[in-house]
């Protein structure tokens, strides 16, 4: 990896140096040379020539390789596209469709004409505090005027899990159960004739031995099919487009109610635009989503990850029941959950209930999710009032609305008691611990959950040209959001207003100065108003005499941009009173022997009316170009970014007293304090070259991100602890030196506080040399993100065949095994990982702790033996697709169709690729294989 960044570091420093921001975030749709629509790019509020765009804007245009490279997804594999597609790591990025907030999975691939990513401070200003964190710029597609088109896709494929968690069968984890026991210097649990019983599996109805994860329960693959059409054309006047998409996924459990399971979602978009006279237009965008989806009730794959094999049999076989059981008998007969005829449902009076019996009896869960979107806008041309003038506005109203429809019915689990005697495999009799069957027939609404966004902007702007080589351009914006969701007792509110002031010269050397005038109700009246200026310079090299008409270069700018953004991202989404004091009740006390109760008052902070934004402060460089007759396209930024002013609690600067554990209480108030700083550098390139009869195209894209904490309130004796120096998601854990082989091991080394200690118990460094291993003994140990990520894309075009493979890799990060499927303890269930577990005989080459009944404290807390490396590359995308001859098509109403197979996430190559694939307590990771076809009219 290092090798990696090396390389990285040195071609950002001979001049793949950094991207900024030049020119304009214009709203400008007609500079002087622009000649097609296709060659404008999206930026905040308008749009510009790619020519002129920010060094610190990256662009993907979905309509150019979906056809090669189809996926629902808007985002699939921007990592091999798009340098800084994680916005450089600063923190949640803004999510806008059409210019209003929205989710990512609000749209589709399909309907999707361009996503920007904005990631400079100049490029994300106009936005205001919301765009701290960078800007990902989602543009519907519309109508163009000239002939109807349309199209439709459909799509059908498989996903095959990946793994399932390896969990021991009964008598295996009977065995070792009683190594635990062994270990705690208990007797053990289970004798041998029981655990013979399990593993002979000569009756598993009385002896269980149950796999959640095998073919009895699960499909090899569950199903997904999906559908969209799309319709578009217009006149001068009056252009739409629109498109209707459904999607359809099965689930992988193949009993009771588990076969019902699905997900749908079905989406419609309109887009509208009108031109009302020589000087207005206005335009009408509708979105609608309706995602319903039903499920078992009881969390199958949850329950499946801790229920032990040995505990009960699901099912009890009806024809087991000797004949004079009259009781038992009635049950079958009265029972409403008879399983294929032949089974009643089984537990134990522990477990009246299990994810079996859940999915065959328990009922079912709908979820519905109903999202409406509209936006209306009108645009202006006031050039009889003055020539490049212009003024637009927007409004949206977006309002989704969540629920679940529940239809619960109870079940009846039996117990049956044995004959010990002859037949031994004979059930005598059936308990009943449970309520009878029942089904209500009754509905319930639950989890029901609301969310309004109303979003407004209007700008004026105005662009212009002088002497056919002095270009401006100026924006006045004023923008603003509120949003309210369930259980919000006041609007998040957003607004700001902008100014940007562009000028280049003869589209060779810019300058631009782009500025927010920020309001924030998360701050008090005396500071909630602030000011974020940016200024962002450019050169054309490659318009300069000693470069022009240069055979190998193309074209080469340089740019850079600098700029301070106010932001209240750092508050939290709901902590709008920071600055206020805040009291409220807490623990019950009594007095008078109990007689007398009440509850005390406590303080969580003091107030601080000082309190201001938190800052975002930056410099980037950037350079793109091409070279060799275009053939080669390269794009690069460098980035230096502080994050300052970051509200917290500074405990260790207030005296002792000021805060108390119990009752909870602080009375230290919230102030500017934190600060981190993030460098980097991002890159991408494409190279296209025509090889004989066949078209080759490589990309390549990568961000390099190193964070640190700049300051933080702590206040440690050893330095080692500290957190500032640091990168800002630093791991920190104890430091492990093997397992203790014996009880000399142990009283020769310094003493560990995290409980009873014993051989097999892991051992872990003395940092401060104290003579005590504790909390004070943690170092970082790791970083949680990955601060080299990468991708790479190839197309292949040979006739009518057209080959695209994608891969990405991430490299840096570090991941900790600290679920229960790695930490077990007392009398969890037990994966395949105890099998390396200490023993007295196995102590040599142990790779696991000790096993015990008890609850592990020593073992099971944040170390360097349970990290690993989340390095990974993974073989992300195949894709073939075959274009019909246009002669087989002849004169039919076909102007064309695509055919094409493809394959998802098939390979990923990394040394801890068995942790990385495997999900503990929820569906599996899988592969996807799929066919479609997509026809033109």
């Amino acid at each position: 990896m290092m090798k990696l960044i090396r390389i990285g570091t040195i071609l950002c420093g001979l001049g793949f140096a950094s991207l900024a921001n030049v020119v304009g975030q214009t709203a400008d749709m007609k500079r002087a040379k622009i000649s097609n629509s296709d060659s404008l790019v999206h930026v905040a509020y308008g749009t510009v020539n790619k020519n002129d765009l920010s060094g610190t804007v990256s662009v993907l245009n979905p309509t150019e390789y979906l056809d090669k490279h189809f996926g629902n997804y808007p985002l699939e594999g921007v990592d091999a596209f798009i340098g800084g597609s994680n916005l450089w790591n600063i923190g949640s990025s803004l999510v806008l469709v059409d210019g209003v907030p929205r989710a990512i999975t609000d749209v589709t691939a399909s309907e999707i004409d361009q996503i920007s990513y904005i990631k400079g401070a100049n490029a994300v200003v106009l936005y205001g505090s919301r765009a701290a964190n960078g800007v990902i710029l989602i543009t519907t597609k519309r109508g163009k005027e000239g002939q109807l088109i349309k199209n439709v896709r459909v799509n059908g494929g498989v996903n095959m899990p990946k793994s399932y968690p390896k969990y021991l069968g009964s008598a295996e984890y009977m065995t070792y159960y009683n190594q635990a026991c062994k270990n705690d210097g208990l007797a053990a649990l289970y004798d041998d004739a029981t655990i013979s019983n399990y593993a002979s599996h000569a009756n598993l109805y009385r002896y269980p031995d149950l796999d959640y994860y095998s073919s009895d329960f699960l499909r090899s693959m569950s199903n997904t099919y999906s559908a969209n059409t799309e319709f578009s054309g217009g006149t001068e006047r009056a252009r739409f487009y629109t498109l209707v998409g459904i999607q359809n996924q099965n689930s992988l459990l193949n009993f009771g109610e588990g076969k019902n399971e699905n997900n749908m979602r079905f989406n419609v978009r309109g887009n509208v635009d009108l031109k009302l006279n020589d000087f207005i237009s206005t335009y009408l965008n509708v979105s609608t989503v309706f995602y319903d989806s039903r499920t078992a009730l009881g969390n199958y794959w949850s329950q499946a990850a801790t229920l032990q094999p040995n505990r009960f049999s699901p099912f009890i076989p009806i024809s087991l029941i000797i004949p004079g059981a009259t009781q038992s008998l009635y049950y079958v007969k009265t029972s409403h959950n008879i399983i294929d005829g032949q089974y009643l449902l089984g537990g134990t009076q522990q477990y009246l209930t299990n994810p079996i019996a859940d999915v065959y009896a328990a009922g079912h869960q709908n979820y519905t999710s109903r999202q409406f979107q509209f936006t209306d806008g009108v645009d202006v041309d006031l050039k009889n009032t003055l020539k490049g003038l212009s003024a637009h506005a927007q409004m949206s109203v977006d309002f989704s609305n969540i629920y679940n429809t529940v239809v619960n019915k109870t079940y009846a689990a039996y117990v049956p008691e044995w004959v010990n005697g002859t037949p031994s495999d004979s059930i005598k009799s059936l308990n009943n611990y449970t309520t009878k069957d029942t089904n209500p027939g009754v509905q319930n609404i639950t989890n029901t959950w609301n969310d309004q966004i109303i979003d407004f902007n209007a700008h004026i702007d105005y662009v212009n040209t002088f002497d056919q080589k002095h270009n401006v351009s100026a924006m006045l914006v004023g923008a603003g959001t509120i949003r309210r969701q369930t259980g919000d007792f006041q609007n998040r509110t957003n607004s700001n207003l902008g100014l940007q002031l562009g000028y280049n010269y003869d589209h060779k050397y810019y300058a631009d100065f782009s500025g927010a005038l920020i309001n924030s109700t998360k701050l008090s009246s005396a500071n909630r108003v602030a000011f974020s200026p940016t200024l962002g310079l450019g050169w054309v090299i490659s318009e300069e005499d000693f470069l022009k008409g240069s055979d190998m270069l193309n074209r080469l700018k340089l740019s850079a941009s600098a700029g301070v953004i106010n932001t209240d991202l750092d508050f939290g989404v709901n902590d709008y009173f920071l600055y206020n004091s805040k009291y409220s009740s807490t623990d019950y006390f009594s007095w008078s022997d109990g007689t007398y109760v009440n509850r005390a008052t406590a303080s969580a902070r003091w107030g601080n009316k000082n309190l201001t934004f938190a800052k975002r402060k930056e410099l980037n460089f950037s350079l793109e170009g091409s070279l060799f007759n275009r053939a080669l396209d390269l794009r690069s930024t460098a980035f230096f970014i502080k994050k300052d002013g970051i509200p917290v609690q500074p405990i260790t600067q207030y005296p002792v007293y000021f805060t108390q554990g119990y009752p909870s209480s602080s009375f230290v108030p919230y102030i500017n304090y934190g600060a981190n700083s993030y460098k980097g550098f991002d890159f991408q390139f494409n190279y296209s070259k025509k090889v004989g009869s066949v078209n080759l195209s490589v990309g390549g894209a990568g961000t390099y991100v190193a964070t640190e904490v700049l300051k933080r309130d702590e206040f440690y004796v050893d330095k080692y602890r500290n957190r500032v120096g640091k990168p800002v998601d630093a791991l920190f854990g104890l430091q492990s030196e093997g397992l203790f082989a014996d009880q000399s091991d142990i009283d020769n080394h310094p003493v560990q506080k995290f409980g009873v200690v014993k051989p097999g118990d892991i051992k872990y460094k003395d940092q401060n040399g104290d003579g005590v291993i504790d909390e004070k003994d943690e170092v970082m140990i790791g970083r949680w993100g990955s601060p080299f990520t990468c991708g790479l894309n190839l197309t292949t075009e040979w006739k009518n065949f057209t080959l695209f493979v994608l891969g990405t890799g991430s490299f840096g990060g570090t991941a900790v095994k600290n679920n229960d499927y790695y930490w077990i303890s007392g009398n969890k269930k037990y994966s395949e990982v105890v099998r390396d577990s200490w023993t007295e005989e196995t102590k040599a080459t142990a790779k696991y702790p000790r096993l015990t009944t008890l609850s592990g404290d020593n073992n099971f807390r944040y170390s360097d033996f349970w990290t690993y490396s989340t390095d990974r590359v993974n073989l992300s995308k195949v894709q073939l697709t075959y274009t019909l001859p246009k002669r087989v098509l002849g004169n039919s109403v076909l102007k064309k169709v695509n055919i094409y197979v493809s394959g998802n996430d098939l390979l990923t190559i990394a040394k801890n690729r068995d942790v990385l694939e495997l999900n503990v307590g929820s569906a599996p990771q899988t592969r996807f294989y799929n066919l479609g076809v997509k026809a033109e009219f």
